[in-house]
């Protein structure tokens, strides 16, 4: 395996790792009660406010608006994309093996 594999198959477990996490923050935050209260931890939750705010700076609305939507989505979404692409650069990059009968 590449290193791009290893590293892909590194954030596919911490994607994996914050969902689950998320789900029994959400099921401890229940306690008797009926409500089920999931919430997406987000970059906007890590970083400061102003290097969120920082976006407004950028030359261009579309980039802005790029910047907006990879910042509010969701972290586990995000580290799953990623592993995602790594695998993607991993099997078009990787060497070509053929099986022996």
């Amino acid at each position: 395996m590449s290193i791009f594999a290893w590293i892909g198959f590194i954030f596919l477990l911490v994607s994996i790792s914050l969902f689950v996490y998320q789900v029994m923050t959400a099921f401890m935050g229940m306690g008797p009660s009926d409500e089920f209260s999931f919430e997406n931890i987000r970059l906007t939750d890590i970083l400061d406010v102003s290097t969120v705010e920082s976006i407004d700076s950028l030359p261009s609305i579309y980039l802005q608006s790029i910047a907006e939507t990879l910042l509010t989505l969701p972290l586990a979404i995000l580290l799953f994309a990623v592993a995602v692409f790594l695998f993607l650069i991993q099997t078009f990059t990787g060497k070509k093996r053929l099986r022996k009968n």
